[in-house]
Protein backbone atom coordinates (compact mmCIF):
# COMPACT_ATOMS: atom_id res chain seq x y z
CA UNK A 1 0.00 0.00 0.00
CA UNK A 2 1.11 3.22 -1.18
CA UNK A 3 1.69 5.41 1.91
CA UNK A 4 0.77 8.98 2.53
CA UNK A 5 1.10 11.47 5.33
CA UNK A 6 -0.58 10.70 8.29
CA UNK A 7 -2.13 13.66 10.76
CA UNK A 8 -4.20 13.12 14.35
CA UNK A 9 -7.64 13.42 12.29
CA UNK A 10 -11.07 12.56 13.94
CA UNK A 11 -14.34 12.92 13.21
CA UNK A 12 -15.62 16.76 14.19
CA UNK A 13 -18.90 15.45 15.02
CA UNK A 14 -22.58 13.56 13.94
CA UNK A 15 -22.31 15.51 10.49
CA UNK A 16 -19.01 14.01 9.49
CA UNK A 17 -19.93 10.82 7.62
CA UNK A 18 -20.52 8.49 6.82
CA UNK A 19 -18.69 5.91 8.69
CA UNK A 20 -18.34 2.45 6.76
CA UNK A 21 -18.77 -0.39 9.48
CA UNK A 22 -17.40 -3.67 8.03
CA UNK A 23 -18.84 -6.71 9.17
CA UNK A 24 -21.94 -5.18 10.38
CA UNK A 25 -23.71 -8.48 10.77
CA UNK A 26 -21.42 -9.55 13.50
CA UNK A 27 -21.86 -9.56 16.91
CA UNK A 28 -19.64 -6.56 17.73
CA UNK A 29 -20.30 -4.75 14.35
CA UNK A 30 -23.81 -4.66 15.03
CA UNK A 31 -22.74 -3.00 17.75
CA UNK A 32 -20.77 -0.12 16.54
CA UNK A 33 -23.80 0.39 14.33
CA UNK A 34 -26.31 0.76 16.74
CA UNK A 35 -23.76 3.05 18.85
CA UNK A 36 -23.17 5.59 16.09
CA UNK A 37 -26.90 5.91 15.23
CA UNK A 38 -27.68 6.91 18.69
CA UNK A 39 -25.29 9.07 18.68
CA UNK A 40 -26.90 10.45 15.65
CA UNK A 41 -23.85 9.75 12.91
CA UNK A 42 -24.40 8.54 9.57
CA UNK A 43 -23.66 5.00 8.69
CA UNK A 44 -23.04 2.74 5.50
CA UNK A 45 -23.82 -0.76 7.13
CA UNK A 46 -21.31 -3.31 5.34
CA UNK A 47 -21.24 -7.13 5.00
CA UNK A 48 -21.58 -9.93 2.00
CA UNK A 49 -25.72 -10.34 3.27
CA UNK A 50 -27.49 -6.94 3.36
CA UNK A 51 -30.67 -8.90 4.06
CA UNK A 52 -29.51 -9.87 7.81
CA UNK A 53 -28.63 -6.47 7.85
CA UNK A 54 -32.36 -5.17 7.32
CA UNK A 55 -33.31 -8.46 9.65
CA UNK A 56 -31.20 -6.39 12.09
CA UNK A 57 -33.09 -3.51 11.81
CA UNK A 58 -30.38 -1.24 10.74
CA UNK A 59 -32.10 0.10 7.56
CA UNK A 60 -35.02 0.97 9.86
CA UNK A 61 -32.61 2.59 12.55
CA UNK A 62 -31.11 4.91 9.57
CA UNK A 63 -28.50 3.19 8.61
CA UNK A 64 -27.74 2.84 4.71
CA UNK A 65 -26.68 -0.70 3.56
CA UNK A 66 -24.27 -1.71 1.39
CA UNK A 67 -23.11 -5.02 -0.13
CA UNK A 68 -19.68 -5.78 0.55
CA UNK A 69 -17.06 -8.42 -0.06
CA UNK A 70 -14.00 -8.02 1.79
CA UNK A 71 -11.98 -10.68 -1.18
CA UNK A 72 -13.69 -8.13 -3.84
CA UNK A 73 -11.92 -5.06 -4.23
CA UNK A 74 -14.46 -3.64 -6.72
CA UNK A 75 -17.21 -3.85 -4.35
CA UNK A 76 -15.06 -2.37 -1.32
CA UNK A 77 -14.53 0.47 -3.62
CA UNK A 78 -18.05 1.14 -4.56
CA UNK A 79 -19.18 0.83 -0.57
CA UNK A 80 -16.44 2.97 0.67
CA UNK A 81 -16.88 6.12 -1.89
CA UNK A 82 -17.65 9.47 -0.09
CA UNK A 83 -16.65 7.57 3.83
CA UNK A 84 -15.19 9.88 6.19
CA UNK A 85 -13.88 6.89 8.17
CA UNK A 86 -13.63 2.78 8.45
CA UNK A 87 -14.21 0.38 11.14
CA UNK A 88 -13.22 -2.95 10.30
CA UNK A 89 -14.82 -5.41 12.87
CA UNK A 90 -14.68 -8.53 10.32
CA UNK A 91 -12.91 -11.97 11.63
CA UNK A 92 -12.59 -14.86 10.46
CA UNK A 93 -15.23 -17.92 11.42
CA UNK A 94 -15.41 -21.02 10.52
CA UNK A 95 -17.71 -22.76 7.71
CA UNK A 96 -17.49 -25.47 4.66
CA UNK A 97 -15.54 -22.92 2.61
CA UNK A 98 -12.59 -22.81 4.22
CA UNK A 99 -11.02 -21.76 1.21
CA UNK A 100 -12.22 -18.25 1.26
CA UNK A 101 -13.26 -17.95 5.15
CA UNK A 102 -9.80 -18.79 6.58
CA UNK A 103 -7.73 -16.44 8.58
CA UNK A 104 -5.56 -16.19 5.70
CA UNK A 105 -7.75 -14.37 3.42
CA UNK A 106 -10.82 -12.69 5.80
CA UNK A 107 -7.70 -11.35 8.62
CA UNK A 108 -5.30 -10.30 6.28
CA UNK A 109 -5.79 -10.12 3.06
CA UNK A 110 -9.48 -8.77 3.49
CA UNK A 111 -8.65 -6.31 5.60
CA UNK A 112 -5.45 -5.24 3.12
CA UNK A 113 -7.93 -4.77 0.76
CA UNK A 114 -10.07 -2.15 2.68
CA UNK A 115 -6.73 -0.39 3.29
CA UNK A 116 -5.90 -0.22 -0.14
CA UNK A 117 -9.42 1.15 -0.60
CA UNK A 118 -9.09 3.61 2.07
CA UNK A 119 -5.76 5.01 0.21
CA UNK A 120 -7.08 5.20 -2.73
CA UNK A 121 -10.29 6.51 -1.67
CA UNK A 122 -8.48 9.98 -0.56
CA UNK A 123 -10.87 11.52 1.81
CA UNK A 124 -11.04 8.22 4.46
CA UNK A 125 -9.82 10.77 7.91
CA UNK A 126 -9.78 7.13 10.54
CA UNK A 127 -9.51 3.36 10.06
CA UNK A 128 -10.28 1.75 13.08
CA UNK A 129 -9.23 -2.08 13.36
CA UNK A 130 -10.49 -4.66 15.85
CA UNK A 131 -7.94 -7.21 16.34
CA UNK A 132 -7.19 -9.04 19.39
CA UNK A 133 -4.85 -9.57 22.53
CA UNK A 134 -1.96 -11.40 21.82
CA UNK A 135 -1.76 -10.60 18.15
CA UNK A 136 2.12 -9.71 18.65
CA UNK A 137 2.74 -12.55 21.21
CA UNK A 138 6.00 -13.28 19.68
CA UNK A 139 7.74 -10.23 20.02
CA UNK A 140 5.63 -9.56 23.08
CA UNK A 141 7.68 -12.51 24.35
CA UNK A 142 4.83 -14.47 24.76
CA UNK A 143 5.22 -17.37 21.90
CA UNK A 144 4.86 -19.72 24.82
CA UNK A 145 1.54 -18.49 26.35
CA UNK A 146 -0.98 -20.69 26.33
CA UNK A 147 -3.67 -18.08 25.53
CA UNK A 148 -1.71 -17.47 22.04
CA UNK A 149 -1.10 -20.93 21.50
CA UNK A 150 -4.76 -22.23 21.32
CA UNK A 151 -5.84 -18.86 19.72
CA UNK A 152 -3.38 -19.17 16.71
CA UNK A 153 -3.78 -22.82 15.89
CA UNK A 154 -6.87 -22.09 14.58
CA UNK A 155 -5.25 -20.95 11.08
CA UNK A 156 -2.72 -19.32 12.54
CA UNK A 157 -5.52 -16.13 12.72
CA UNK A 158 -3.34 -14.18 15.48
CA UNK A 159 0.11 -13.85 13.26
CA UNK A 160 -2.54 -13.00 10.03
CA UNK A 161 -4.15 -10.29 12.47
CA UNK A 162 -0.65 -8.60 13.15
CA UNK A 163 -0.01 -8.82 9.38
CA UNK A 164 -3.09 -6.91 8.80
CA UNK A 165 -2.06 -4.58 11.97
CA UNK A 166 1.59 -4.00 10.45
CA UNK A 167 0.30 -3.29 7.01
CA UNK A 168 -2.35 -0.57 8.17
CA UNK A 169 0.40 1.03 10.15
CA UNK A 170 2.50 1.61 7.31
CA UNK A 171 -0.32 2.81 5.34
CA UNK A 172 -0.10 6.43 5.92
CA UNK A 173 -3.92 6.24 7.19
CA UNK A 174 -4.80 7.65 10.82
CA UNK A 175 -5.67 4.42 13.09
CA UNK A 176 -6.45 3.04 15.86
CA UNK A 177 -5.97 -0.98 16.51
CA UNK A 178 -8.07 -2.14 19.23
CA UNK A 179 -6.93 -5.35 20.67
CA UNK A 180 -9.99 -6.60 22.92
CA UNK A 181 -9.37 -9.54 25.21
CA UNK A 182 -12.17 -12.50 25.41
CA UNK A 183 -15.90 -11.32 23.95
CA UNK A 184 -18.55 -11.42 25.66
CA UNK A 185 -22.36 -10.69 24.49
CA UNK A 186 -22.96 -9.98 27.91
CA UNK A 187 -23.78 -6.30 29.00
CA UNK A 188 -21.03 -4.36 30.88
CA UNK A 189 -22.90 -4.75 33.95
CA UNK A 190 -21.80 -8.52 34.67
CA UNK A 191 -18.01 -8.25 32.67
CA UNK A 192 -17.42 -4.38 33.99
CA UNK A 193 -15.79 -1.06 32.95
CA UNK A 194 -13.15 -1.06 30.38
CA UNK A 195 -9.38 -1.04 31.52
CA UNK A 196 -7.05 0.35 28.75
CA UNK A 197 -3.70 -0.67 28.51
CA UNK A 198 -0.73 0.07 26.06
CA UNK A 199 0.08 -2.02 23.25
CA UNK A 200 1.82 -5.60 24.30
CA UNK A 201 1.12 -5.33 27.92
CA UNK A 202 -1.65 -7.80 28.00
CA UNK A 203 -1.60 -11.53 27.57
CA UNK A 204 -4.43 -13.05 29.70
CA UNK A 205 -2.35 -13.84 32.37
CA UNK A 206 -3.49 -14.81 35.57
CA UNK A 207 -2.20 -11.41 36.78
CA UNK A 208 -3.70 -9.42 34.09
CA UNK A 209 -6.19 -7.16 35.29
CA UNK A 210 -8.88 -8.58 33.44
CA UNK A 211 -9.24 -11.29 30.79
CA UNK A 212 -13.40 -10.72 29.04
CA UNK A 213 -14.85 -7.63 28.16
CA UNK A 214 -18.57 -7.07 27.04
CA UNK A 215 -18.60 -6.73 23.11
CA UNK A 216 -20.69 -3.34 23.83
CA UNK A 217 -17.90 -1.96 25.51
CA UNK A 218 -15.38 -2.70 22.40
CA UNK A 219 -18.17 -0.83 20.58
CA UNK A 220 -18.03 2.17 22.68
CA UNK A 221 -14.06 2.19 22.79
CA UNK A 222 -14.20 2.02 18.69
CA UNK A 223 -16.90 4.63 18.48
CA UNK A 224 -15.08 6.98 20.62
CA UNK A 225 -11.61 6.55 18.59
CA UNK A 226 -13.20 7.71 16.03
CA UNK A 227 -13.96 11.20 17.24
CA UNK A 228 -10.41 11.42 20.07
CA UNK A 229 -7.70 13.36 18.15
CA UNK A 230 -5.52 11.64 21.33
CA UNK A 231 -6.54 7.62 19.72
CA UNK A 232 -4.57 9.19 16.26
CA UNK A 233 -2.08 6.40 15.23
CA UNK A 234 -2.92 4.22 18.67
CA UNK A 235 -2.71 0.71 19.65
CA UNK A 236 -4.83 0.16 22.24
CA UNK A 237 -5.68 -3.01 24.48
CA UNK A 238 -8.80 -3.43 26.26
CA UNK A 239 -9.93 -6.11 28.66
CA UNK A 240 -12.56 -5.29 31.63
CA UNK A 241 -13.67 -5.79 35.71
CA UNK A 242 -15.86 -5.75 37.59
CA UNK A 243 -13.50 -4.47 40.20
CA UNK A 244 -12.51 -1.60 37.83
CA UNK A 245 -13.33 1.93 38.41
CA UNK A 246 -15.59 3.45 36.21
CA UNK A 247 -14.09 5.74 33.53
CA UNK A 248 -15.01 8.47 31.13
CA UNK A 249 -14.50 7.42 27.45
CA UNK A 250 -12.80 10.89 27.00
CA UNK A 251 -9.86 9.34 29.49
CA UNK A 252 -9.49 6.34 27.04
CA UNK A 253 -7.12 7.64 25.18
CA UNK A 254 -5.49 10.68 27.51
Amino acid sequence: VAARPAAAEALAGASDGPVLVVGATGNTGRRVVEQLRARGVAVRAASRKPEKMRALGMEAAGAELVALDVLDPESISVAMAGASAVVCCTGFTPSLNFKKDNPAKVDHVGTDNLVAAAVANGAVKKFVLVTSLLTNAKAAGQADNDNYKFLNALGGVLDEKLAAELNLRSSGLDYTIVRPGGLSNEPETVTGPVIVRGEDTTFGLPTDPGREISRDTVAAVCVEALFDKNASNRVVEIVASPDAPKTSPDTWFA
